[in-house]
């Protein structure tokens, strides 16, 4: 009986990575090119416009402070209504100010825009994330989220030779234009294409919708035997503040390195906006492959403390080596490619770590807090490497900052072990 429970359980699993994954992967792919395409068009845009690096700093992480706003409320909202409902919306929304951002005459126009698409997209990752925990045991959880944010790295491939193929052939702008452009089309797909969760899964069997259903039940009661859950609770408990630390200090280095990579090897170096694209597209393909591989095996051995923290420590060491090698462009190659993979490694760990210990709309909260507070190094990232850049004309000192976060992060990682057995006793 157990082995036909299993047999029917595995097969539910296999229908939601057809299902579910490739979609919400495709729409991640899709914010991401909205959120980073900036990162191309900072070299045109200062030279055209006369935007200063610092700037376009600004306006890089601008858009995060909007993001930030709507986080918990977002995650709220899809716990609540659904997901197909709010992601729908939004997509239509930050498409719309997508396209906006390519019309900009000045700066205080490209700061408002970029703001009101930040807000826009909030709901969607956290929710997400939320999402995915309600159809995902934890048997599975970190590859399936690991599967959904490759859209990271996919969108980094995808963007780098569209975008210098577009810059170099039609202009800046329409870059912008149609990159929002695919966020609209995809809103009514979204909200047709999307279910909200298992009891409403017509594609899954009744077996299988049991089977799903009764072991996210199980997993759920579980965790909620370990910590006395409410929304106060989940936002004052120890782990939930670690957590936002860490994704804080990482997701600064995240945004930074994102969106600062184009222009930073298109000044150091010869190569044109083509030659450029083809660069980032490689260095986030192996990003991308080390992401998928390192997630997977967390969930192998479902150990997700360690699986977080050493791709932090490959990321600080990519930043030692520009810092050691300023003028040596293969040694910032290298660079680079350690740092990307530093950053997209501890994704799958890291965001399974959260549904461990909390359930319902209190894991929705709690993550759209985690998120919204790590995504405030979205501000912070790209403004720092362009403030520094204005300033010093280099971004040796940048690279320090860099691993100052990743040694930050790194720390309260196993910290977070001890913090999370208080909160779990």
């Amino acid at each position: 009986m157990a082995s036909q429970n299993t047999y029917v359980l595995n097969e539910a699993i296999r229908k939601l990575w057809v299902r579910i994954i490739p979609f919400v992967f495709i729409l991640y792919v899709i914010a991401f090119l909205d959120r980073v395409n900036i990162g191309f068009a900072e070299v045109p845009m200062h030279q055209l416009l006369g935007f200063s690096y610092s700037a376009l700093g600004l306006a890089s992480g601008i858009f995060f402070i909007g993001y930030f706003i709507f986080q918990m409320p977002g995650t709220y909202l899809v716990d609540k209504i659904g997901a197909k409902v709010v992601i729908a919306i939004f997509l239509a929304g930050w498409g719309i100010f997508g396209i906006l951002v390519g019309t900009v005459t000045n700066v205080m126009e490209l700061y408002i825009y970029r703001f009101i698409e930040g807000f826009m997209e909030g709901a969607f990752f956290p929710g997400v994330i939320y999402y995915l925990s309600l159809w995902f045991p934890q048997k599975w959880r970190a590859q399936a989220v690991a599967l959904f944010m490759m859209a990271i790295p996919v969108s980094e491939i995808i963007n780098g030779p569209l975008a210098g193929y577009i810059i170099t052939t039609i202009g800046w702008r329409w870059l912008f234009y149609i990159e929002g452009l695919l966020a609209l089309i995809f809103s009514p797909i979204a909200y047709i294409f999307m279910t909200n969760r298992p009891n409403e899964a017509t594609w899954l069997s009744p077996e299988e919708k049991n089977a799903l259903i009764a072991a996210l039940n199980k997993e759920a009661e579980e965790a909620a035997k370990k910590v006395k859950q409410s929304i106060g609770s989940a936002l004052a408990n120890p782990v939930t503040i670690m957590l936002a630390l860490i994704y804080f200090f990482w997701v600064t280095d995240l945004y930074a390195v994102s969106i600062w990579t184009p222009a930073i090897l298109k000044l150091g170096s010869a190569y044109g906006y083509v030659g450029v694209g083809y660069l980032v597209s490689g260095i986030w393909l192996i990003g991308l492959v080390y992401m998928y591989v390192w997630g997977r095996h967390s969930d192998m051995t479902l150990e997700r403390i360690h699986h977080t923290a050493i791709p932090l420590i490959i990321g600080a060491v990519g930043a030692i080596i520009a810092i050691a090698f300023p003028n040596n462009f293969y040694a910032l190659l290298i660079g680079l490619i350690l740092l990307t993979m530093g950053i997209l490694g501890p994704f799958g760990s890291f965001w399974s770590l959260p549904t461990m210990y909390l359930t319902g709309s209190v894991a929705a909260v709690a993550i759209g807090f985690v998120n919204s507070i790590g995504n405030l190094g979205g501000f912070v990232g790209p403004y720092i490497v362009g403030y520094i850049k204005a300033v010093t004309n280099s971004f040796a000192l940048a690279y320090m900052v860099f691993v100052v976060f990743f040694v930050l992060a790194v720390v309260l990682v196993y910290l977070l072990k001890a913090f999370k057995q208080v909160a779990t006793a």
